[in-house]
């Protein structure tokens, strides 16, 4: 699988199932879950997502990816 996400896999992923699991560059888990529309809850926010196109833009502001960052301490 590869570690980018686009909208195509997006709507292919949501068609399937109901949330998905990204990471933050440091990786922290974000779980995304479908309702009847996309939503973010954790991390002390809620968020809704009215189209793939917003979620995108979200997706790259926070450069979240499909696994976990290695940390090497």
């Amino acid at each position: 699988m590869a570690n980018k996400v686009s909208k195509e896999f997006l709507q292919e992923h949501f068609r399937k199932h109901d949330s998905i699991t990204l990471y933050t560059t440091d990786g922290a888990p974000v779980t995304i879950s479908k309702q009847y529309s996309i939503m973010l809850r954790g991390g002390h926010t809620e968020s809704e997502f009215k189209s793939y196109d917003e979620f995108m833009a979200f997706y790259k502001k926070h450069h979240l990816s499909l696994k976990p960052a290695v940390i090497y301490g």
